[in-house]
């Protein structure tokens, strides 16, 4: 792997592109108009998968351009330069490798997810599973802030019998997928890393909750924490706003947003490839728990282009046109999520300090020194190549302080009796906001 060579990268800004289409996103509320990024993607599978006979997880490893774009480009000899001025020939394409999930789009018309996850276990893995034997885990939102898309996240075991090839991947589209097998120590130093060490993942944020669940949910001195909730909470947003004269248009200024796509084409094991891109800064969040009330502190967000998202994947809605689609009936319900506290991070910054300061807005006032370093993971593997950070922070120390208000947050408090039956709840948010409940649940419930 070391040898490899990344040749003849150049990128492009003006092309049209069937994996993202940037939009203005226009509604009005009470009459008022607003305006956000809507950047229209594809849903997405990720399958877990457990190889019984040498009791080991099954992973992938890939190289993704986005996050060799993102990482080379923000090297202190490469801030500020514009990317024609770059030798990135001169950087190895391991900094753009991965381990994730095995995982696809949904970009076969007539399949159904669970369909699409059988056949990306297949392509790249090299088993055949039958779609009635993936267990469902969950249904995450993943770009809540410009896509609202959702990605299906299955489970399942296989062993030799199943298998039919070697896999690797779509050669025909370049791609050069290798298998990763994870023991079960050094899967649970993921999903449980000791307590002055963090995980530390090359992939996104389901790896971290993948891992967790299977120790979690499936380690039998645990699972009945999860398989029979005591309570039969269930999260309604509050306070819901209705939108009206929901609108799109590709006709808008891309630095409003920061939305910069790019197309870039290189030359990597002899095949050339290109990749559409539109990258995105870095992140810090942190799970924020009350740990005298026994209280984990969620943000309930409204998110228009979730709205849409949930919107597209509507048994009545599956394969319409954006345009074709009546969002004015739609549940207002479904614009809303609920996650982390998060703040940007410049890149060759610390990440604790910007995590302090989106605390301190919401009114919480604690010393850096008591955010303890949680994960860290790459949420936008595809597209926006952004690496983010997770804390935790026991809130129940803070010296309250001025809040800095916004009117599409609202903090909820949810008790760690109710957050069994919140893990179960499908499309509550991202990733990570199920990642924290399991967090809680696993280690700070006892």
């Amino acid at each position: 792997m070391g040898s490899e060579k990344i040749t003849d990268v150049s990128y492009i800004s003006d092309f049209e592109s069937k994996y993202q289409k940037g939009l203005e996103m226009s509604y009005a509320i009470d009459e008022k108009q607003h305006h956000c990024e809507f950047n229209m993607k594809m849903g997405s599978v990720a399958i877990l998968i457990f190889h019984k006979e040498i009791e080991q997880f099954l992973l992938v490893r890939q190289f993704r351009p986005a996050i060799f774009t993102a990482t080379v480009a923000n090297l202190p000899e490469n801030i500020g330069k514009e990317f024609d001025k770059i030798e990135w020939s001169n950087y190895s394409p391991e900094v753009g490798y991965t381990m994730e999930l095995c995982a696809g789009l949904i970009d076969k018309e007539g399949l159904t997810p669970r369909q699409i996850a059988s056949e990306e276990i297949a392509e790249e893995c090299g088993y055949r599973v039958d779609p009635d034997n993936l267990i469902h885990i969950n249904t995450f939102i993943v770009g809540a802030h410009q896509s609202g898309n959702c990605q299906y996240v299955y489970y399942t075991e296989v062993d030799e019998s199943m298998k039919i090839s070697e896999g690797g991947g779509n050669v025909h589209d370049g791609e050069v997928i290798t298998k990763v097998f994870l023991s079960k120590d050094e899967a649970c130093s993921i999903a449980r890393p000791g307590p002055e060490e963090h995980a530390d993942v090359k992939g996104p944020p389901g790896v971290l909750f993948a891992l967790q669940w299977w120790f979690f949910v499936l380690d039998p001195t645990k699972k009945g924490l999860i398989a029979n909730p005591p309570t039969g909470y269930y999260w309604q947003p509050n306070n819901m706003k209705v939108m009206t004269d929901v609108k799109f248009s590709s006709d808008f200024d891309k630095k409003k947003y920061c939305y910069n796509p790019k197309r870039m084409k290189f030359t990597m094991n002899g095949i050339t490839r290109t990749w559409d891109l539109a990258l995105c800064p870095s992140t810090t969040s942190c799970i924020l728990a009350d740990m005298a009330k026994n209280q984990l502190v969620l943000l309930q967000k409204f998110r228009p282009p979730v709205l849409v998202g949930k919107s597209r994947v509507l048994k009545e809605n599956i394969g319409k046109q954006l345009e074709d689609i009546d969002l004015s009936t739609a549940d207002p319900k479904m614009a809303y999520t609920l996650e982390l506290v998060v703040n940007r991070v410049p890149e060759y910054d610390d990440p604790r300090k910007f995590v302090r300061i989106a605390v301190k807005q919401l009114g919480y006032d604690l010393p850096e020194s008591d955010f303890k370093f949680q994960a860290k993971c790459v949420p936008g593997i595809g597209q926006s190549g952004d690496t983010q950070f997770i804390y935790f922070a026991d809130i129940s120390k803070a010296r309250i302080c001025e809040k800095e208000e916004d009117e599409d947050i609202e903090e909820l408090r949810v008790s760690f009796a109710d957050l069994p039956a919140l893990y179960r709840q499908h499309l509550v948010g991202p990733p990570t906001t199920y990642y924290a409940i399991g967090y809680a649940l696993d280690q700070l419930l006892h």
